[in-house]
């Protein structure tokens, strides 16, 4: 009864790890709309490019009332689908921290001053 179980435990623990999203470089390559409240309310473009970790030209937020602002900055992903690093908008520097979905067409996340913990943003995106 011991070995059933144990296999029984071995097999679930396969199971769950096979189902686990791993993610690439290519994952992230494309075209982002993100949605955010980075200090004001943003529609904004990521574009990602197949190779480094800086957003591509043409990637860039729109806030009501005004020109687009370009967004620029560097973000890595990691093998389990969470993406790092920082971006920069009309002058203002945020650590971000998001999870890709399992199905690779959406993110979520949060970003932040370097030095002020005491607050912060959300972001949501979803890939074209």
């Amino acid at each position: 009864m011991t070995k059933i179980r144990l296999l029984i435990a071995l097999g679930l623990i396969g199971l769950s790890n096979a189902q686990a999203a791993t993610c690439t470089r290519a994952d992230l390559t494309g075209y982002w709309k993100i949605y955010t409240v980075f200090n004001a309310v943003s529609r904004c473009t990521l574009i990602m490019p197949a190779s480094g970790t800086a957003p591509a030209a043409g990637s860039n937020c729109l806030v009501p009332t005004a020109q687009p602002v370009a967004l620029t900055g560097n973000i890595n992903i990691t093998a389990d689908c969470r993406l790092y690093g920082s971006i920069t908008l009309g002058g203002t520097t945020r650590a971000i921290d998001a999870y890709i979905s399992k199905g690779k067409d959406s993110l979520s996340g949060i970003g932040w001053q370097p030095g002020n913990t005491g607050s912060g943003d959300q972001f949501s995106g979803v890939k074209q």
